[in-house]
C-alpha cells in the first residue's frame, strides 16, 4: 500500500479547506478544496502569506491572535458563533468556520480546517430576522406564549408573558399553582374548571380572566391551550397563548354600557308614546268635553251662568293638570343634557331642598333627619332634583293624622355611595315594584293624592346617568324606603 499516495489523495479529497503554515503566516500546503473555496489555481497559494485569505477589516486583529496561538498552539474546534469571513481572489468575502490545530517537528507547523457557512449563516440571519419580526408582533398583539409540562410539573413562560404579567423573570420561577395565585380571586374557580375540563374532554382550553399587576393595574387576560396526549390518552402537557386584551374588554364593556343607554332611550320613547297616546290625552278630552257643554248651556240658555262658571273651572284645572304634565314629561327629557359633571356636596343639597320645601314641611309638621353625607362625583341640578323628588313623595305620601319622619342617610360601599331616604308613610305594595319608576304611573287617583306621576321616573334616569341603580323596599301601611346608588367613578 502506498501511503503517501493515500495520504495525499486523502488530502486532496477532504471535504473541507486544509492549509498549513509556518509561525511566520507563510502557506506551506494547501488542499484541493482550500484551492476552491478562495479561487486560486492549483499550486497558487503556496508560499503566499496567510493574510491573502483574510478581509481587510480582520487582518490587524488577525495578526494579534496569530501570534498569540504560535505562542499556546491549543486545539480550538469549529465555531459558527464567531462570524468569521475569508477574502476570495475575486474580492468576494464568505462566512467560514475555521478550527486551529497544531504540528510539532523540527519547527512548529500550523493547521486550519476551513468550512464555508455562508449559506449556515444566511438562513441563520433570516431566521433572526423572522423572529425579531415574530417578536415584534407578540409585542405588537399583547401576546405570550406557554408550555404547562403535566409530566414533569414544570410551566414555561416566554419572555412577553412576563412582560404582561409586569413580573420580574428573575424574581419569580412560573407553576401552574403559583400562576392560579396570581389570577383574579374571583375568577379562579371558573379558570381551574375550565382548564380541568379541557383536560378531561380533549378540548381546546380558551377563557379571559382578570389580572391585578404589582402597580395596582386590572389587567384583562385570554388563555388559549391545547392539550397533548400520550399513546394511552393521558394528557403531559398543554401549549398555548396568552394575550392581552385589556382594551377590548373595556371597549366592549363601553359598548354594553352603550347598548345601555340607548335601551333606556328607546324605553323612554315608548313611554313617551304611552303618554302622548294615553296620559296627555285625558284632559285634553276633558277640555274639550267640558267646553261643548258650556257651549251648549249658553245657547240654550237653560241654565244660570254659575254653571258656566262651574264648567270653566273644571276647564281650568284639566288644562293646569295638562300644563304640569308637559312640563315634567319636558324637563325629564331635557334630564342627562349638557350637563357637566362637579364635585357636589350632598349634605348642603339635601339642605337648599329642604329651604325650598319650607312651607310644605311646615304644613305638615314633617321631621327631617339627615347625616353623613358625602361629597360625590355628579351633576348638581339633577342631584337636588332627585333629592327634591323623593323627600316631597316622602312628606306627600303621609298617613293621617301621624307626623312625618324622613330619614336621609348614605353609606360608604366601595366603588359606589349607597343612599337612603326612609319615610312611616302609606308604603307601597309589592305589586307596584315593576311600573313605581315608570312614567305617569300613580298609584293613587288624582282625586285622592295631587301629582303627575313624573318624579319617581325622573329620579331613575337621574340614578341612571350617574352609573348607578334605585330600588325600595316597604311595607304596606308601615313606610317605605328608597335606596339608590352613585358611582364613584363619574364622566367629566
Amino acid at each position: 500500500m502506498n501511503l503517501n499516495f493515500l495520504f495525499q489523495e486523502s488530502f486532496d479529497r477532504f471535504p473541507d479547506g486544509i492549509v498549513i503554515c509556518n509561525t511566520k503566516a507563510q502557506i506551506l500546503l494547501a488542499n484541493k478544496k482550500a484551492e476552491e473555496l478562495f479561487g486560486y489555481s492549483p499550486g497558487e497559494l503556496v508560499s503566499k502569506n496567510i493574510e491573502i485569505l483574510i478581509p481587510d477589516s480582520f487582518k490587524s486583529h488577525h495578526a494579534v491572535y496569530f501570534e498569540k496561538y504560535a505562542l499556546n498552539p491549543v486545539s480550538r474546534n469549529m465555531s459558527s458563533r464567531n462570524f468569521l469571513k475569508g477574502l476570495r481572489k475575486d474580492g468576494d468575502e464568505f462566512y467560514v468556520s475555521v478550527a486551529i490545530n497544531s504540528i510539532k517537528d523540527d519547527e512548529l507547523y500550523l493547521i486550519a480546517t476551513i468550512r464555508d457557512i455562508s449559506d449556515f449563516i444566511d438562513l441563520n440571519i433570516q431566521l433572526e430576522k423572522v423572529h425579531a419580526q415574530l417578536k415584534e408582533a407578540l409585542k405588537i398583539s399583547n401576546l405570550g406564549n406557554w408550555e404547562n409540562n403535566l409530566v414533569g410539573g414544570t410551566l414555561f413562560w416566554s419572555e412577553e408573558v412576563f412582560e404582561i404579567f409586569d413580573i420580574d423573570p428573575k424574581e419569580w420561577k412560573p407553576s401552574y399553582q403559583s400562576f392560579i395565585e396570581l389570577v383574579h380571586p374571583d375568577d379562579r374557580q371558573l379558570l381551574v374548571e375550565s382548564y380541568t375540563n379541557s383536560l378531561k374532554n380533549n378540548i381546546p382550553y380558551n377563557i379571559v380572566h382578570r389580572y391585578i399587576t404589582p402597580g395596582g393595574e386590572l389587567k384583562y387576560l385570554r388563555e388559549r391551550g391545547q392539550n397533548h396526549y400520550d399513546d394511552k390518552g393521558k394528557p403531559i402537557k398543554s401549549v398555548g397563548t396568552v394575550q392581552d386584551v385589556t382594551l377590548f374588554q373595556n371597549q366592549k364593556i363601553l359598548l354594553k354600557e352603550y347598548i345601555k343607554k340607548v335601551e333606556l332611550k328607546n324605553q323612554e320613547l315608548e313611554e313617551y308614546t304611552y303618554v302622548a297616546a294615553h296620559d296627555l290625552q285625558d284632559p285634553v278630552s276633558n277640555i274639550r268635553g267640558l267646553i261643548e257643554v258650556a257651549i251648549d248651556v249658553i245657547q240654550n240658555n237653560d241654565s244660570k251662568s254659575t254653571d258656566v262658571i262651574k264648567y270653566l273651572e273644571l276647564v281650568k284645572k284639566s288644562g293646569e293638570r295638562l300644563t304640569k304634565l308637559i312640563s315634567g314629561l319636558m324637563e325629564t327629557a331635557r334630564l342627562g343634557k349638557g350637563n357637566s359633571f362637579t364635585e357636589v356636596d350632598t349634605k348642603k343639597t339635601v339642605s337648599e331642598v329642604l329651604q325650598d320645601l319650607r312651607l310644605k314641611i311646615t304644613s305638615n309638621n314633617a321631621n327631617i333627619d339627615f347625616s353623613n353625607l358625602p361629597v360625590v362625583q355628579g351633576n348638581e341640578f339633577e342631584l337636588r332634583l332627585l333629592f327634591q323628588n323623593l323627600i316631597s313623595n316622602a312628606i306627600k305620601y303621609r298617613k293621617k293624622d301621624t307626623t312625618p319622619i324622613i330619614k336621609i342617610d348614605c353609606h360608604d360601599s366601595g366603588h359606589e355611595w349607597l343612599f337612603s331616604v326612609e319615610d312611616n308613610g302609606l308604603g307601597i305594595e309589592a305589586k307596584h315594584k315593576d311600573t313605581l319608576f315608570k312614567m305617569f304611573r300613580r298609584l293613587h287617583g288624582s282625586d285622592e293624592i295631587e301629582g303627575t306621576g313624573i318624579g319617581l321616573a325622573q329620579c331613575k334616569k337621574i340614578v341612571s346617568l350617574h352609573k348607578g341603580e334605585i330600588w325600595f323596599e316597604s311595607n304596606f301601611g308601615e313606610g317605605t324606603i328608597f335606596y339608590f346608588t352613585l358611582n364613584k367613578q363619574q364622566s367629566w
